[in-house]
């Protein structure tokens, strides 16, 4: 009986062994989330080795702060993880962590499986960063609330230094040149500087640089297409990469 008794403690301990924990999914996470009236929500979540946490949410093109949550959280099985400084009918309170994702689960602690149910995934990979490497390039406007535009010599045209959150470009008249913020999918300009040059049509000039100045945008990029929209208005540009 001695020996069978030992045969299974054996067993059970090479088990053990054999089985690998996961560990505790610390770091920090991000994730671009559905909103009903703004763009987007732009979120973040760092896990602590200690089992403290610090979320960060901002609504897109919003002049609201950005909201700020911290608390403790716990983690279940090496894989749920719960904050539990947050009250039980609070969203984003439940995840499951898997493959160095962090999937997002509903108020009844379900996965959500809904058509939207790849935005409610958390990576550890900076949603600005994959889109900065996109945008830092020139962009050459080509419709005005789908009209074509029409300038006295070439194309207006903006070009990105998000690293330095900075546009330069062209008017169609006058070199112009401002500050721009990017946070999730959109841009947000501030007070542009141009040239005073003068030509023979400016009215195209005009209503881009109004377009642009102190305004904040929504952008997707399709294909070499760029498309600015605030939901009333819209601005294509295409992908120019020829140094101007």
């Amino acid at each position: 009986m001695k020996n069978l008794n030992w045969l299974l403690l054996l067993a059970f301990l090479l088990h053990a062994c054999a089985v690998k924990k996961q560990g505790i999914p610390t770091g920090q996470y991000f994730g671009e989330l559905p909103c009903a009236d703004c763009p987007g929500i732009s979120y973040s979540l760092n896990l602590n080795k200690d089992f403290t946490y610090t979320e960060i949410s901002h609504y897109q093109g919003m002049e609201a702060s950005d909201f700020l949550d911290s608390g403790k959280y716990e983690l279940i099985n090496d894989t749920v993880i719960t904050l539990i400084s947050k009250p039980e009918d609070a969203g984003l309170k439940q995840f499951v962590a898997k493959n160095n994702q962090l999937f997002i689960l509903d108020l009844e602690g379900n996965p959500i499986e809904s058509s939207y149910a790849s935005w409610y995934i958390l990576t550890k990979d900076k949603p600005s960063a994959q889109f900065e490497n996109q945008l830092n390039t020139t962009w050459e406007l080509q419709l005005i609330n789908d009209l074509p535009v029409t300038v006295y010599n070439k194309l207006p045209y903006l070009e990105f230094q998000l690293k330095d959150n900075r546009f330069a470009g062209f008017g169609g008249c006058n070199q112009i040149s401002g500050p721009v913020q990017h946070s999730g999918n959109t841009l947000k300009f501030g007070m542009i500087i141009a040239t005073k040059m003068a030509c023979p049509d400016l009215e195209t000039e005009s209503q881009f640089l109004q377009l642009l100045n102190n305004r904040t945008w929504s952008y997707k990029i399709e294909g070499s297409n760029l498309v600015l929209t605030d939901g009333n208005e819209q601005l294509i540009f295409t992908q120019f990469t020829q140094k101007k």
